[in-house]
């Protein structure tokens, strides 16, 4: 039985917790917000080239990041898993889940490979223009020869983020977002002796970086004292079932949950191609904007989950409840500030994408809403990775099936594309089907971690 890291008497004050956590955060949010900035500059350069561009980059960056979700998903259960085993200082627990996790994430990364080679000949029957729909297959048919490594790069990740080691993380990010941007000018526009692709230039960058990328992160973790001892590297075991069952089991359903959301976007940016290039281009702007900012909601929630796994594997009740209230504190108020910000600046954030005013103005309106939005997404997605470090992710996968798919797809498509409701509204409702979406899951997310906090049910998994 492990010792309690903090007593009644001597349990961080929600102050000092906050701290930890946003020392936590903020780096995996640097990181986190560069791999969508490695997004949104290749949505700026291919937006410089032509608004065709643009839209092809969005059918085909959208079906890439509904594979690159599931991935993260199924992989992503490894970070509550040895989190947990770290806070229990289980050596050989951690390493075992490291291998398995590996050979796992090679795997998922060929089967992702090869769905992207298939994809692209269903392309045509979603009624896109020709050079956007050429576009975007090019795009993924490059793009996807990276899956392996992207997979490999989730689970060293989860291994760093596991043992709060994050600065490297973050440090690195940084120096690939100006790689991102000179690459993409150098295989978009063409430089030198490289011929312009246009859109499906970004492609070649996004595959090259992300793989210096896992090399450098796999360098440093073998090298690291804190993991040195691992050896993770060496005397490779053959596949553990049992294992490979557990992480499946828990992380099968975190990718449903990320594809009943997000897939929820993407899918429905590829039902807007037929609205036409400005429709597209600013649902792929405003979608870009939101997942900026959501993904320092997503750290906080990330972080909060981490702490609270290490303390759950310590049997350390009373920091996770510190942890909880702490962490609820920081979500609230930066989705709020975040949102209002936003709004203040509809008409300007736009014009940094774009310099088509239709797609400029279509773009403004649906980010007047953004307080609203940004608050009830923070939430839900909040809510979502702490249930997740309790290893709850069954009943939070039922919800957002349904607050997605059962309610919000079908009310946004018959919004935006029929005219059951007196006339079609276009891609303002699917947004308007996005926003139901998103408040009926913040709603019974919350509503799920409140009874788990109230009876201590992360106790059962621990």
């Amino acid at each position: 039985m492990h010792q309690n890291q903090y007593s009644s008497v001597s349990s961080p004050s929600a102050g000092n917790e906050a701290k930890a956590i946003l020392n936590l955060a903020v780096p995996l949010a640097v990181a986190h917000i560069a791999m969508v900035g490695m997004e949104v500059i290749d949505t700026i350069v291919a937006g410089q080239y032509s608004a065709q561009d643009l839209a092809g980059l969005a059918m085909g960056g959208n079906i890439w990041l509904i594979l690159v979700l599931f991935m993260v998903g199924v992989l992503g259960a490894v970070l509550p898993r040895m989190a947990r085993f770290h806070g229990a200082d289980d050596k050989d627990n951690v390493v075992g889940e490291i291998q398995q996790g590996l050979i796992l994430s090679v795997s998922l990364g060929f089967m992702m490979t090869a769905l992207s080679w298939i994809i692209p000949g269903w392309l045509p029957a979603l009624g896109a223009g020709e050079a956007e729909t050429a576009i975007a297959q090019g795009y993924l048919k490059i793009i996807g020869l990276g899956f392996p490594a992207i997979g490999v790069f989730i689970v060293i990740m989860n291994l760093l983020e596991s043992h709060s080691l994050t600065r490297f993380i973050a440090l690195s990010s940084l120096c690939i977002l100006p790689l991102n941007l000179l690459l993409d000018y150098v295989f978009v526009f063409g430089i030198g002796p490289f011929e312009g692709m246009g859109g499906v230039g970004c492609a070649i960058t996004s595959a090259s970086l992300y793989a210096v990328w896992t090399i450098a992160l796999c360098v440093y973790a073998v090298k690291h004292p804190k993991l040195k001892a691992y050896r993770f590297y060496k005397r490779w075991p053959g596949i553990d079932v049992a294992r490979i069952k557990a992480i499946l089991g828990l992380g099968l359903p975190i990718g449903l949950m990320l594809l009943a959301e997000e897939g929820y976007f993407n899918i429905s940016a590829l039902l807007i191609a037929p609205l036409g290039v400005s429709s597209m281009g600013a649902h792929q702007i405003t979608i870009q904007v939101a997942a900026l900012v959501l993904m320092v909601g997503l750290c906080i929630g990330q972080a909060t989950a981490i702490r609270a796994s290490q303390s759950i594997g310590r049997q350390d009740t009373a920091g996770v409840s510190q942890q909880l209230s702490a962490g609820l504190g920081m979500i609230v108020v930066f989705s709020l500030v975040s949102g209002l910000l936003i709004m203040f600046w509809h008409q300007k954030v736009p014009a940094l994408f774009v310099r088509d005013a239709t797609v400029i103005a279509l773009s403004a309106a649906m980010l007047v809403f953004a307080p609203l939005f940004f608050f009830f997404d923070a939430l839900q997605v909040w809510c979502i990775q702490v249930l997740r470090g309790f290893q709850d992710t069954r009943m939070p996968m039922v919800i957002q099936l349904t607050a997605y798919w059962v309610i919000g797809f079908p009310l946004g498509y018959s919004l935006g594309l029929t005219d059951i409701w007196g006339e079609q509204y276009g891609v303002f409702g699917f947004w308007a089907g996005f926003m139901c979406g998103v408040l009926l899951s913040a709603l019974f997310q919350s509503r799920r971690l409140y009874r788990m906090v109230r009876t201590k049910g992360w106790l059962a998994g621990a």
